[in-house]
């Protein structure tokens, strides 16, 4: 599972490289809010910065900045690519084998609800 806060600098580390295809990957990561399916899937590419990337893969994503969640559930995948991914295409993970898949939660200060 991966927490997201927000607003801060988010550390996100997984066990990648054990299912990876690929010798040197990068990895994409696609998140969907499992509570408003309407939303579009967001993309997210940040490098590995795993110091020993056979044992574990290291990113980082800050919240507000690299991307912006709304506070809930999502589902994310991880899929692997042997160049920089383009992630301004409709669906940067087209054919691309799929890595990892699980949950993602995103937590923080609730700034508007429909009792305010």
């Amino acid at each position: 599972m991966i927490y997201i806060e927000k607003d801060i600098l988010n550390t996100i580390v997984l066990t990648l490289t054990e299912n990876s295809t690929l010798s040197n990957p990068y990895y994409i990561f696609k998140f969907e809010n499992e509570f408003n399916t309407a939303t579009e899937p967001i993309y997210f590419y940040t490098p590995d910065i795993s110091t020993s990337k056979t044992r574990y893969n290291k990113f980082e994503l800050a919240e507000g900045v690299d991307e912006t969640f709304i506070i809930g559930q999502y589902k994310y995948e991880v899929f692997e690519s042997a160049t920089v991914p383009n992630l301004s295409l409709p669906n940067p993970v087209n054919g691309l084998h799929l890595v990892e898949e699980g949950r993602m939660v995103v937590d923080g200060v609730l700034t508007n609800s429909i009792y305010e």
